[in-house]
């Protein structure tokens, strides 16, 4: 039984799920889809936010047989409801093995949308904003936050990025560690260079929030490892967030827009492939399509936006065989590699299972001069970070994170690499909080490689 503001109901019936089902006749309704969940129970075996507190409606059964309630008309929406909605880090586990094929964290999503839609919450990043300029911002925040709250409130970063919405308050009140802000954004730092001749692939580059602000070395490791293969490198200036920052927390509208002005400034370039450094971009950027289910043109042409897109990692492999490149290259005798950095690799949930990518960062890294690549336990196991999750749910957040800090501390790592900012953020956080910040390097995985042949003209 939960009680949700002052309404009793039970989450589930475990053994005849049928009486409590939507009825309709239309097969694809959102109720049906709901009605595909038989409370197997299967999502409890790999939900991180369940296996930490085992709380029902914390795991995706739980979740789906409210939304149900809600849709049934035998539940109210509710600020307490949207709070159990957001305990979810749509990592894609549950949808990965359910057996019914429920799409779990989409009706999730849709769940949250209808919600955002009907209760009035501001979200965190916007608090945080207007509570700054009202000149309520408490001095530790200023202290700790630096760089990074002087470029969200002088607007160095835009309000459409999904960073406004990723750090509220406490973002910078109960984080050992608060990442660096780049004062001049890639976008605006990328000079392109063309190619004297027949140019080999033009390559458009979709950099995301966080490669733009945060963790541009990832960025201009890319950019330097595609010019040393001798292709042209486009990075529109005009692209925006990639809006699964708004998406997530139920504001579709904003994601559409965000959307359809990526769709357009892309659409301009004569493109061969678009690629991106982090996972949770390219995992949203193959989905934009469902954005689109009610505007036909727009939904063609984010379809066609999304067959064009790779993971830079499974690019580098799959198209441009750049890791047996190097296995080739550095295995001439006059070669001789660096000591080798331990360096475990961790799988980001919107690569693994959103993209379906886990072979080619792996060897990239096997084939790095001076990488002697480890496989921690669980290699599955997610980190925790989830976006707003690990905003909105800090200690719920850190963890899960714990539990994939010990999987590392396993292997003793020198360095842990992992190709989603999100993921990079939170481990940066966890190395932080161990005290292991002279001892473990916590970078994107081109970054290690193009640090290794960086000496090299042309590997």
């Amino acid at each position: 039984m939960c009680l949700l503001d002052g309404q009793t109901y039970f989450p589930y019936v475990a053994c005849e799920p049928s009486i409590v089902h939507v009825q309709s006749d239309n097969p694809g309704s959102y109720g049906m889809k709901l009605n595909k969940c038989i409370r197997c129970g299967q999502c409890m075996s790999v939900c991180p936010v369940y296996q930490t507190t085992f709380h029902e409606t914390d795991v995706a059964r739980g979740k789906l047989a409210l939304l149900e309630a809600v849709e049934r008309g035998a539940l109210k929406s509710s600020a307490r409801l949207k709070e159990i909605l957001s305990r979810c880090l749509l990592c894609g586990a549950c949808a990965d093995i359910c057996a019914s094929q429920v799409q779990t964290t989409r009706l999730i999503q849709q769940g949250r949308h209808s919600i955002f839609e009907s209760v009035s919450v501001a979200p965190p990043g916007r608090l945080l904003i207007k509570s700054i300029r009202a000149g309520n911002l408490p001095g530790k925040a200023v202290l700790k936050g630096g760089a990074l709250l002087q470029a969200l409130l002088c607007r160095k970063i835009p309000e459409t990025s999904g960073l406004h919405l990723r750090f509220p308050l406490s973002f910078f009140t109960d984080r050992a560690t608060i990442p660096g802000v780049a004062w001049t954004p890639f976008t605006k730092a990328f000079h392109r260079e063309e190619k004297k001749g027949n140019e080999k692939l033009r390559i458009g580059f979709f950099v995301g929030c966080g490669a733009n602000y945060l963790f541009t070395e990832a960025a201009w490791a890319l950019v330097r490892i595609l010019r040393l293969a001798g292709h042209t490198v486009i990075v529109p200036e005009d692209q925006v967030c990639c809006g699964l920052p708004a998406y997530v927390a139920g504001d579709t509208e904003t994601a559409r827009d965000l959307a359809r002005k990526n769709i357009e400034v892309f659409d301009s370039q004569k493109l061969d492939v678009i690629v991106t450094v982090c996972a949770s971009c390219g995992s949203h950027l193959m989905k934009l399509g469902t954005l689109f289910e009610d505007d036909p043109a727009f939904h063609d042409r984010a379809d066609r936006l999304a067959a064009r897109h790779m993971d830079a990692t499974a690019f580098l492999v799959e198209k441009l065989h750049f890791d047996e490149h190097l296995k080739n290259y550095y295995s001439s005798a006059e070669r001789s590699a660096p000591p080798p950095v331990r360096v475990v690799y961790h799988d980001p949930c919107h690569l693994r299972i959103g993209q379906g990518v886990t072979e080619p960062p792996r060897k990239l890294l096997e084939a790095t001069p001076g990488v002697k690549l480890l496989e921690a336990p669980h290699p599955g196991r997610c980190c925790g970070h989830g976006g707003d999750f690990n905003l909105t749910h800090f200690d719920l957040s850190m963890k899960i994170l714990e539990r994939r800090m010990k999987d590392f501390q396993a292997v003793e790592p020198n360095a842990i690499v992992t190709g989603c900012t999100g993921c990079l953020l939170q481990f940066t956080e966890g190395v932080s909080r161990h005290g292991l910040e002279e001892k473990i390097k916590v970078c994107h995985p081109l970054v290690l490689l193009e640090s290794a042949i960086a000496a090299d003209s042309s590997p």
